[in-house]
């Protein structure tokens, strides 16, 4: 599974039916195919905008769409984004917030974020 937010596009792009040259997403999505380069390159990220229009275009079972919001707020070195879903979630419940907050100040590691979702009964979510 991709890394990057620019693993992540190449790796979609390729993947989807029919493979989807750098090009053809450039006009696809409007913008000079110098900037899916630098995307690709980690050297950018798109506007939230752009970013609703490649998950759109790109987005499927292998590549589901909150997949490009994880990577690109983890690529971003704004402290205040967050993944759409996420962050459409965390602003509407105030007691998600505070289990956030709870799992921070207790240092949970991965493994033990898991079981606890494991004990809520979600097992299909790969949680890094």
């Amino acid at each position: 599974m991709a890394e990057s937010y620019g693993n992540l596009l190449c790796e979609a792009r390729k993947h989807h039916n029919p493979p989807m040259s750098a090009k053809e997403l450039a006009n696809k999505l409007e913008v000079k195919p110098p900037f899916i380069t630098d995307l690709e390159k980690g050297r950018r990220l798109p506007s939230l905008d752009t970013q609703k229009k490649i998950k759109k275009l790109l987005a499927c079972e292998k590549y589901p769409d909150y997949l490009f919001d994880d990577l690109a707020a983890n690529n971003n070195h704004d402290i205040r984004i967050v993944a759409e879903d996420l962050s459409h979630a965390i602003r509407k419940k105030a007691a998600l917030r505070k289990l956030i907050r709870i799992i921070v100040k207790k240092k949970l590691t991965s493994k033990a974020i898991e079981t606890l979702a494991a004990n809520i009964g979600e097992t299909n979510y790969d949680i890094e």
